[in-house]
C-alpha cells in the first residue's frame, strides 16, 4: 500500500517538478541578463588590484577624486540604490510566482489551458517591471556613470583629453599594426575612447578594447583579450621594431632577443628587435626604470610595441570601466589605477621623444 501511495504521489508530483526546475531555470537565466548588463558578471576579464586609501595617493589625484565625489557621487549612488531595489524587487516577483504557482498545482485541479493563462497573469507584472523599471534604472546608471564620473575624471587628468564612452571602430586597425600575436578572433567591442594630446603636443588615442569569437548569431563564444590599449605619436621615424614583453610571453617573430644590461629589468621583461644601436640608445637605464617601478607598483602586465612613428602598448586590466553596483559609482581602486596608466603612458611617450631627437636612425 505504501509503494502504491508513492507511485501516486510521484505521478502527480512529477509535472510539478518538471515545472519548477524549468521556472528555476528561467530565474537563473534573468538574474544573470541582469546582472551582466550592468557589469558585475560579464564575460569580461577582471583584474585584481590592492585596496587602495587616501592616504595613498597623490595629491593631484586626491584633488579629482574629492571633485568627482562632491560633484557626482550622491547623485550616481542614488541610481546604484534604485538599481538594487528594481533587482530585489524581481526577485520578489519571481519568488510570488513560484510560491503561487506551487499552491495551485497542490490544492487545485486545473486543466492544462487554465495553468497556462494562471502562469502568464502571475509573471505578467514580473515582465512589465523588467522591461520598464530595471531596463530604465540600468540604462541610466551606466550612463551617468560614463557620461559624468569618468569623462570629468579624464578631462581634469589632462585638459586636452577628450572621453567618449562610445569606441572608434578604425583604431581596430591601429592595434592590429602592433602585431600582439593574439590568437584567432572574429569580433571585437571597443568602448571608452581616448584622444587628445600630450604635454609635448603629440597625439594620443587610448580605449578599452575586448577581442572575442562569437558563432554564426552572434552569441558569446570565448574572450581572447580584453584590456586598455594606447597609441601615442613619435617625433622621429624607427625603422626597426622594439618589443618590450613581460618575460614569461613565448614570441615568435623575426626579431631577435636582446639582453639589456639591466639585472633588475631583465627579471621582468624580454625585449626583441633587430637593431641592438637603436635598442640601447632608446631604453636608457632610466626608461628600463620607469618599466620595472611601474609593474612592480601595480602588477599590470602589459606589452610595448615602438616602431615607424608610434608607441603601441596594451595593458591586460580586462574590463576598467564597466560599473558594478557592487561597488559605489566613484570606486577609488578603478580611478587610482587608470590615472596611473595615462600618466604612465604620457611620461613614457615625453620621454623616448625627448631621447630621440639625439638619435640618429
Amino acid at each position: 500500500m505504501i509503494v502504491s501511495y508513492l507511485i501516486i504521489f510521484t505521478d502527480g508530483i512529477w509535472p510539478f517538478l518538471i515545472i519548477g526546475a524549468v521556472i528555476i531555470g528561467v530565474v537563473f537565466y534573468v538574474i544573470n541578463t541582469m546582472i551582466k548588463s550592468f557589469g558585475i558578471a560579464k564575460p569580461h576579464k577582471k583584474h585584481s588590484y590592492s585596496k587602495i586609501r587616501k592616504t595613498m595617493v597623490s595629491n593631484k589625484f586626491k584633488e579629482i577624486y574629492e571633485y568627482i565625489e562632491k560633484e557626482y557621487a550622491n547623485n550616481l549612488e542614488k541610481n546604484r540604490k534604485k538599481l538594487i531595489k528594481s533587482i530585489i524587487i524581481c526577485l520578489i516577483l519571481f519568488i510570488i510566482a513560484f510560491v503561487l504557482l506551487l499552491y495551485l498545482k497542490i490544492m487545485f485541479d486545473t486543466n492544462p489551458n487554465t495553468k497556462d493563462t494562471i502562469l502568464g497573469l502571475l509573471f505578467i507584472p514580473l515582465v512589465i517591471y523588467y522591461l520598464y523599471k530595471y531596463k530604465k534604472y540600468n540604462n541610466e546608471y551606466v550612463q551617468n556613470y560614463k557620461d559624468k564620473v569618468i569623462k570629468n575624471f579624464v578631462e581634469h587628468i589632462n585638459h586636452n583629453l577628450n572621453y567618449n564612452k562610445i569606441g572608434r571602430k578604425g583604431i581596430i586597425k591601429l592595434y592590429q599594426e602592433a602585431n600582439f600575436k593574439d590568437k584567432q578572433f572574429n569580433s571585437f567591442f571597443i568602448d571608452d575612447y581616448i584622444n587628445g594630446y600630450n604635454e609635448d603636443g603629440t597625439s594620443i588615442e587610448m580605449c578599452n578594447i575586448a577581442l572575442e569569437n562569437v558563432n554564426e548569431k552572434g552569441e558569446f563564444l570565448n574572450l581572447i583579450y580584453e584590456g586598455i590599449f594606447s597609441i601615442t605619436q613619435l617625433n622621429n621615424y624607427i625603422p626597426e621594431e622594439i618589443r618590450i614583453k613581460k618575460n614569461q610571453y613565448i614570441i615568435q617573430n623575426n626579431c631577435n632577443k636582446i639582453e639589456m644590461d639591466s639585472k633588475e629589468f631583465e627579471k621582468y621583461f624580454d625585449v626583441y628587435s633587430n637593431s641592438d644601436i637603436i635598442t640601447m640608445e632608446i631604453l636608457t637605464h632610466d626608461i628600463m626604470e620607469e618599466l620595472v617601478q611601474f609593474y612592480d607598483k601595480y602588477k599590470i602586465k602589459f606589452e610595448i610595441v615602438i616602431k615607424n612613428y608610434n608607441i603601441y602598448i596594451r595593458f591586460d586590466t580586462g574590463a576598467v570601466f564597466e560599473p558594478n553596483i557592487l561597488r559605489k559609482s566613484n570606486d577609488i581602486n578603478t580611478l587610482w589605477i587608470y590615472y596611473n596608466i595615462l600618466n604612465f603612458v604620457t611620461s613614457f611617450t615625453i620621454k623616448i621623444n625627448k631621447l630621440i631627437k639625439n638619435i640618429e636612425v
